[in-house]
């Protein structure tokens, strides 16, 4: 489970360790893991840290290690951990920082790249996984200013697209959620920030923004036997955002 030491990762992590599965939470943030950890064993689950970071390889492949050598296999493996730019940096992409663009597609998409390519041994090895990565309805309809972002999360779609294809014989299933705007501090701090709560809603059809324990409940159904015959799809989490704008004007 990659960065799941707080908002939609720590959620997923804590639904998943009350139904059965024991958790890897991995994280850059050493404090919040230990934390979803705590409150994970607190409720009688099981669950170990290990931080890692999913831009890089050799990390990538220390963290499935470690997971395999803990609990002997791997079953479910959750790609959320993510990055974007902050309102201060975000422009047209003629004014992106070049810099942002690299750190962005390293963490959002090589991270699902990486991190899927370090569990499959075992899941091969079973003829069993799921893989559940989580991209964003920016993926699916860009918002401005944000060309990184939104190019790599849209590559979150087709890669799983991709893997749910190559990867069905061996009894493994790949999809991903699209979330749509969540309840999490970054997303308050950025886009419900200046006044513009009312502006944002108006695109939401329900009139409220998610919750992290929205898109845990779908990753739930998704990592489970209620799933079996689901793989290669997207499952968008907005509210009805993406249906179409629902403002009256």
């Amino acid at each position: 489970m990659t960065g799941a030491t707080s908002g939609i990762g720590r959620a997923i992590a804590l639904l998943l360790a009350q139904n059965g599965a024991a958790v890897v939470v991995d994280g850059i943030d050493g404090e919040g893991g230990n934390q979803v950890v705590e409150e994970i064993r607190q409720a009688g689950g099981r669950a170990l840290f290990f931080r890692a970071d999913v831009g890089n390889r050799e990390e990538v492949e220390a963290l499935a290690a470690y997971a395999l050598e803990q609990f002997g296999k791997i079953d479910i493996l959750v790609n959320n951990a993510g990055i974007n730019v902050s309102i201060e940096e975000r422009g047209p992409i003629h004014e992106f920082p070049d810099n942002r663009w690299d750190e962005i597609l390293q963490v959002d998409l090589d991270g699902v790249y990486n991190c899927s390519k370090a569990v499959l041994q075992s899941m091969t090895q079973h003829d069993y996984g799921r893989i559940i990565n989580i991209s964003s309805i920016v993926g699916v309809i860009p918002l401005r200013n944000q060309c990184a972002f939104a190019a790599a999360k849209a590559g979150v779609i087709q890669l799983t697209k991709a893997m749910a294809i190559e990867l069905a014989p061996f009894g493994i299933n790949v999809n991903v959620i699209c979330p749509g705007s969540i309840m999490i501090p970054k997303v308050m701090d950025s886009m419900y920030a200046d006044g513009r709560f009312e502006s944002i809603l108006s695109h939401i059809p329900m009139k409220r923004p998610g919750t992290p324990t929205d898109i845990a409940n779908a990753a739930l159904y998704l990592a489970s036997e209620e799933a079996s015959y689901v793989t290669g799809a997207v499952h968008v989490v907005d509210g009805g955002w993406t249906c179409g704008f629902a403002r009256d004007w």
